[in-house]
C-alpha cells in the first residue's frame, strides 16, 4: 500500500487549483459512485487530483490509483482498494479504468463489500457510458469536453465570465459582444485559442504542442481502442491510415464506401474504424436527413481546431476553421444537425449559417431564429454575430 500512497502524494505536489474546468462545479461530488469520461488530454486526471487536493489535501482518507500502472499486473485493484478501506480510507479515485481488464466486475464487488466507500473513476470517451450505467448501479456519469473559448480566457487570466446559456446568448448577443470587446482585443486571443486553447497542457511545452496532439491521437488509437474493443494489432495501422485520409480532406471527406475502397477495407471494417475515431473524438461526422442517402450532404471534421492545425500545418481557411470551431463548441452542450443547404440546425430550434465576412448572408437575414456565425466578424449586428461568442456557453 505504501507505494500507492507515495505515488498519490508525489502527484499532488504538482497540482494547482487556481483554474478548474467547467465540469468541476457540475459534478455532485457527494454521490457514492461517479464516472468521468473524456477523450485523450482533456484533463480528467487533473480533475481527480484537484478534487483530492482541495478537499482532502494530505489526508489518508483519499487515495488516487492509476489502473494503467504496471503495478496492477502484480496485484488486483480490488485487493488494493479493500486494504485502503480497511485502513480507514473513505474516498477512492481511480484513473484509466478502461485499461484495466475486468475493472467493471471488480468495481461491482467493491460496491457490495464496501457500501460506505465513495468512488470516482475516469475513463476514455471510447468506453460506452450505457455499458457502464448498466453494469454499475447508481453510477453518476459525466463527460469532460475540450476547453471552451470562455475557459481559455479564464485560463489565460484575460477575462472571467460565467457560462452563458445559448438562449440567453442569442437574445443578448449584441450587448455581450460589446462587453467582451470593451475589455479585451478578441481577434488575436481567438486565433491563439484556435491553435492551442482546446487542451490545458499547452504551457507544458508550447513548441512541442502540435506533436503532443499528434501523440494523443496515436495513443487513442493504439492504446485506448484495444483496451475497450477486441482488435488485432494489424488493424491499428488501418485506423491511422483512415485518420490521415480524413485529416487531408476535411470537411468534404468521401463517403465511407469510397473511402473504404481507397483504403482497401471491407464495409464492416471501415464502419467500425470510423466509429472508433468518432468515439475517441478524433473526428466529428454529420449527415443531413431526408431524401435518398446518396443525395444527403455529409461533412466530417477533426475533433477541434487544435487538432486541425496540428495535422494541417499552415491551414488558414476561415470557413473550415470556423465550422470546426462551431461544431466542436456546440456539440459539447447542444444537439447539432447538418442541413442539406450546408446550414446547421441547433437544438431543433436555431438555424446557423457559418462562414467568413465575404459570404452572402441575405438568405438568413429576416428568418426567425436564424443567425450567421462569422469568423472575422468584429462585433454583433442584427442576426450576424462573431463566431467566438458561441464559445462562451460552457
Amino acid at each position: 500500500m505504501d507505494i500507492y500512497q507515495l505515488n498519490h502524494q508525489q502527484l499532488l505536489k504538482g497540482i494547482r487549483c487556481n483554474f478548474q474546468r467547467y465540469l468541476y462545479k457540475q459534478i455532485q461530488w457527494d454521490d457514492r459512485l461517479i464516472g468521468i469520461f473524456g477523450s485523450q488530454g482533456v484533463g480528467k486526471t487533473t480533475l481527480l487530483l484537484q478534487r483530492i487536493k482541495q478537499v482532502f489535501d494530505d489526508s489518508d482518507k483519499a487515495l488516487y490509483l492509476n489502473l494503467d500502472s504496471i503495478l496492477f499486473q502484480r496485484e488486483k485493484m480490488i485487493n488494493v482498494a479493500l486494504q485502503f478501506h480497511k485502513a480507514g480510507g473513505t474516498h477512492l479515485f481511480m484513473d484509466g479504468v478502461h485499461r484495466y481488464p475486468n475493472w467493471l466486475s471488480e468495481m461491482k464487488k467493491l460496491q457490495e463489500r464496501c457500501p460506505n466507500l465513495h468512488i470516482v473513476f475516469a475513463a476514455s470517451s471510447l468506453l460506452p457510458i450505457s455499458k457502464v450505467t448498466k453494469g454499475l448501479k447508481d453510477a453518476s456519469c459525466y463527460t469532460l469536453n475540450t476547453m471552451s473559448f470562455r475557459e481559455y480566457l479564464s485560463y489565460e487570466c484575460l477575462l472571467d465570465l460565467s457560462p452563458i446559456p445559448l438562449d440567453d446568448l442569442l437574445e443578448n448577443h449584441v450587448e455581450i459582444s460589446r462587453n467582451v470587446n470593451d475589455q479585451i482585443v478578441v481577434a488575436p486571443v481567438f486565433r491563439n485559442y484556435l491553435e492551442h486553447g482546446c487542451y490545458p497542457f499547452y504551457w507544458d511545452d508550447p513548441d512541442a504542442y502540435p506533436f503532443l496532439l499528434q501523440d494523443r491521437v496515436r495513443d487513442a488509437i493504439e492504446v485506448d481502442v484495444p483496451a475497450v474493443y477486441p482488435i488485432e494489432y494489424a488493424e491499428l495501422k488501418d485506423i491511422k491510415r483512415m485518420m490521415m485520409m480524413i485529416s487531408d480532406l476535411v470537411p468534404n471527406v468521401p463517403r465511407l464506401a469510397d473511402m473504404a475502397a481507397k483504403l482497401k477495407l471491407d464495409d464492416t471494417e471501415s464502419k467500425k474504424y470510423f466509429e472508433y475515431l468518432k468515439d475517441a473524438v478524433c473526428i466529428r461526422h454529420y449527415q443531413a436527413t431526408g431524401g435518398a442517402v446518396q443525395d444527403r450532404l455529409q461533412k466530417t471534421y477533426l475533433g477541434n481546431t487544435n487538432l486541425l492545425i496540428a495535422f494541417e500545418e499552415g491551414l488558414n481557411d476561415r470557413v473550415i476553421l470556423g465550422e470546426t470551431f462551431f461544431v466542436d463548441q456546440l456539440s459539447n452542450f447542444a444537439s447539432v444537425r447538418l442541413l442539406n443547404n450546408n446550414d446547421f440546425f441547433i437544438n431543433d430550434k436555431y438555424i446557423f449559417m457559418v462562414g467568413d465576412p465575404l459570404m452572402d448572408y441575405e438568405r438568413v437575414k429576416d428568418v426567425e431564429n436564424a443567425f450567421a456565425a462569422i469568423y472575422g466578424q468584429p462585433k454583433s449586428q442584427n442576426n450576424k454575430l462573431p463566431i467566438w461568442l458561441l464559445g462562451l456557453c460552457y
